[in-house]
C-alpha cells in the first residue's frame, strides 16, 4: 500500500518538474516558480511521512 503512495507521489514529482522546466524554458518563471513551490511542498511531506514510518 505505501508503496502505491509512493509510486503515485514520484510520477506526480516527475510531471510537475517536467512542466516546471516547460514554463522556465518558454520564459514563463512566474509559473515555474509556483510549480518548483509545489514540488518543494511535495518533498517535504514525503520527508515527513518516511520520518514518521
Amino acid at each position: 500500500m505505501i508503496m502505491r503512495e509512493n509510486e503515485k507521489s514520484l510520477r506526480a514529482l516527475a510531471m510537475l518538474r517536467y512542466q516546471a522546466n516547460h514554463y522556465q524554458s518558454i520564459g514563463n518563471g512566474a509559473m515555474s516558480q509556483q510549480l518548483n513551490a509545489k514540488i518543494r511542498r511535495m518533498l517535504d511531506e514525503m520527508n515527513e511521512s518516511a520520518v514518521k514510518n
